[in-house]
């Protein structure tokens, strides 16, 4: 069996034990398949992780268009009131959309993990540096942000159109 060397030449007595590579158990066109697969699913993670951004993005735009409409032009209060709707409905459907991008991400990381099962023992070992606990706390952080973001975007609108609204 192949073994990973470090690159130093220096030898710590309390490094751990290198473990034996394990290699896969599946033909070539399997592990082939595997690895596409693998590939896909990473890829569609970033895919789903860029479109959270720009979902937010646009939402924190479409309140800068709403507001500068209300300033921009002389609107009735019927149309205030109206914008003011809108922008709450803009907001709610960009968290519908977020959490559907959330768990898009998590239903590949899925596939990651069973995926990882049928590759070597060595490619699982670098895939656990960082803790699956670990990154899923990074990741409902990242979206509590983001969805705390639309609610500022939201306040801040809200608040910039009360000196337009009729009392």
């Amino acid at each position: 069996m192949r073994s990973i060397k470090p690159m130093t030449d220096r030898t710590d007595e309390s490094e751990e034990t290198e473990p034996e590579c394990i290699e896969s158990n599946l033909d070539d066109k399997t592990h082939a398949e595997m690895l596409a697969l693998y590939a896909e699913s990473a890829r569609t993670i970033l895919f789903a992780k860029n479109r959270q951004w720009r979902t937010l993005g646009a939402v924190c735009f479409a309140h800068i268009i709403l507001v500068a409409a209300a300033y921009l032009f002389i609107l009735e209060p019927y149309y205030l009131q109206t914008l003011v709707i809108l922008s709450f409905l803009i907001s709610s459907m960009a968290i519908c959309i977020l959490i559907i991008y959330q768990i898009w991400q998590h239903t590949e990381k899925l596939k990651l993990q069973k995926i990882s099962v049928f590759l070597s023992n060595y490619f699982t070992l670098i895939r656990q540096i960082k803790q699956r606990r670990d990154a899923n706390i990074h990741r409902y952080v990242l979206l509590i942000v983001m969805i705390a973001s639309i609610f500022v975007a939201n306040t801040i609108s809200y608040i910039l159109y009360l000196p337009k609204l009729p009392s």
